[in-house]
């Protein structure tokens, strides 16, 4: 079987010289290989690392494989991982535990090259096949963001977790005018270049954890969890001013180039038994002003225009940081479904393998070391995010870009909100978990 990429395998096993085995056998294949030799290790390598499938060991001291396949499967991030166990052992019962418990498959030790490659080959085959599957399912084929289905599922599970958090949230509808007049006028290929530009500065303009989706030919919405009306206002004209100035080519071998505007309607939570096809509604009425009043711009319902206006709705502003300074709890715990002790749990791991980033990005500016600074900061924004530590993705973002580019320059100046941000991040960790430090 041809892959489709060099796939990153985590070996895990007490025995050193299993490791070694393991790592010669699946490099001649071209496998990248990471070890690891003890579950808390592999848990470590799994925060910092890039895995598509994971070879555990069933019995190690310390945390077992069986804790760490648990572990795993409980991990937002890494529940969908393929896990192949090994073992000496034959026990049957503790075998159908582990595939109870989600491993895709079981190799009995000392184990046969051959058998354990076609077992990889067949759990890694399945992986491609599924995301494959969940990506058409939910994906729009032009555009590549979410569909209308994906998108309703995904801001029903976002307004769910607001109501059980009483925190705010505002969805947009967008319309790009007259779009039927591009493709008559252009031609349908030049019609969804437009489209796909269009959401490329859609995805641009608005937050990472913003939920974003096509739900009709020209329409698409965003819900903004945790936010006032008066941002996601200020957002949406964002990006409206971004389309109006934006020039779309229509064909790569000529100069000819074409402007399009966009209407947009908001609408906001009004109460807390509020449903995703109430704020469609709202939405759409709000839309429909829009393009009544002459298109090219952001209406709210005049029945909740109020709400914007008065001075109280910053009351609606989220104070979940205080729970953890710089960690917008709601953001992070919505992140892992609402599980509070898993997310305790990944604040533990953040703080054990991030708390001393901030001297190791400062020691990889100051050595020049190009590499370890972009993987350092990569990472540690990859992670920021999940938390809910926006502030610290906004920051190491900014980074990240700059370090993209080279532009060395501006490295230290970037660098310096993002050392203060981190402390302050691992500071209240500490004082919030300190009996599970």
């Amino acid at each position: 079987m041809n892959l489709k990429k060099k796939y990153n395998i985590l070996a895990v096993d007490d025995a050193k010289d299993t490791l070694m085995l393991l790592e010669f056998d699946l490099a001649e294949v071209g496998y990248e290989v990471f070890t690891a030799e003890s579950g808390e290790l592999a848990l470590a390598v799994l925060e910092e690392q890039a895995i598509d499938l994971i070879l555990l060991d069933m019995y190690m001291p310390g945390l077992s494989g069986l804790a760490v396949l648990k572990k795993v499967k409980a991990h937002p991030l890494f529940m969908k991982t393929p896990v192949i166990m090994l073992s000496a052992s034959d026990d049957e019962d503790k075998i159908v535990d582990a595939l109870e418990s989600g491993a895709d498959d079981y190799v009995t030790k000392p184990y046969i090259p051959k058998v354990l490659l076609a077992r990889i080959k067949t759990s890694i085959r399945l992986l491609e096949k599924t995301l494959e599957l969940e990506s058409l399912a939910k994906t729009d084929f032009l555009t590549g963001i979410n569909n209308r289905c994906a998108f309703e599922n995904l801001a029903s599970k976002a307004i769910s977790q607001a109501k059980r958090t009483n925190l705010p949230y505002v969805m947009a509808m967008l319309d790009i005018d007259f779009f039927k007049a591009v493709n008559d006028n252009y031609g349908h290929d030049a019609g969804d270049k437009v489209l796909i530009q269009f959401t490329h500065i859609l995805c641009e303009c608005f937050r990472e954890y913003d939920i974003i989706g096509r739900v009709g030919g020209e329409e698409f919405a965003v819900f903004m969890p945790n936010i006032t009306v008066k941002n996601a206002f200020a957002a949406c004209e964002r990006f409206r001013l971004s389309i109006q100035n934006n020039k779309i080519s229509t064909d790569d071998n000529n100069d000819e180039k074409i402007s399009v505007t966009v209407s947009i309607g908001l609408s906001l939570r009004k109460n807390a038994e509020m449903s995703l096809e109430e704020l469609f509604k709202q939405s759409d009425l709000s839309l429909y002003q829009a393009k009544k009043n002459g298109r090219n711009q952001t209406k709210i319902n005049e029945e909740i225009k109020t709400v914007m206006l008065d001075d109280s709705c910053e009351i609606l502003q989220s104070t979940s940081e205080d729970k953890y300074p710089g960690i917008d709890f709601q953001v992070g715990v919505g992140n892992v479904l609402g599980d509070e002790e898993l997310f305790s749990e990944i604040l533990v791991m953040f703080y054990e393998d991030h708390f001393n980033d901030g001297d190791k990005i400062q020691q990889a500016i100051t050595s020049e070391d190009q590499p370890a600074c972009k993987h350092l900061v990569h990472t540690l924004k990859g992670v920021s995010c999940s938390l809910g530590a926006m502030r610290l993705f906004e920051l190491t973002k900014a980074l990240d870009g700059a370090i993209s580019v080279e532009d060395k320059a501006s490295y230290q100046q970037l660098y310096q909100p993002v050392a203060l941000e981190l402390v302050k991040i691992v500071a209240g960790i500490k004082v919030k978990l300190a009996d599970k430090l």
